[in-house]
């Protein structure tokens, strides 16, 4: 990772494109499973993935150096449907949650996705890291890790 960029931002310049592609191809085979939603398009029949930006990288330590990333898609696709009248389309926006792993001493070049699945906040990470691969600690327990580091040391 080079100095002064954030972890985010080294997965969208190192990922981005194999990313896409993972989301390209669980739309190809889940997009019922997405809860896709157009008041234009009541009966969706078909879905197509148009691009996808990266909205949220959420890290959790693993041992050694190794990570584990969960990098939050916001997904473009158009849905269509077709009767005898009107052909229909529209685009949707729904979030995927792309589950991956990786070893930091090898510059994550042996990363893997380990699973995919629709994104909602209730099953956001918890505990993660911070975008710089420091541990997030919230407000209020900013004392109580502060008292289990000192007891440590």
């Amino acid at each position: 990772m080079s100095a002064g960029r954030s972890f985010a931002e080294y997965v969208k310049i190192k990922f981005y494109n194999i990313l896409c592609d993972a989301a390209e191809q669980y739309v190809a085979e889940n997009w019922q499973q997405l809860d896709l939603y157009s008041k234009r398009v009541r009966h969706i029949e078909n879905a197509e993935f148009i691009d996808a930006t990266i909205q949220r990288v959420y890290v959790s330590d693993l041992p050694g150096m190794r990570v584990a990333f969960d990098v939050v898609l916001e997904l473009e696709i158009e849905v269509s449907e077709a009767n005898r009248h009107n052909d229909y389309s529209d685009e949707c926006f729904p979030w995927i949650r792309v589950s991956c792993e990786g070893d930091l001493s090898q510059a994550l070049c042996d990363w893997n996705i380990v699973n995919i699945e629709p994104y909602s906040k209730k099953n956001a990470t918890e505990n993660s890291l911070s975008d710089a691969l420091v541990p997030y600690i919230p407000n209020d327990k900013l004392e109580d890790a502060a008292t289990a580091f000192l007891k440590d040391n």
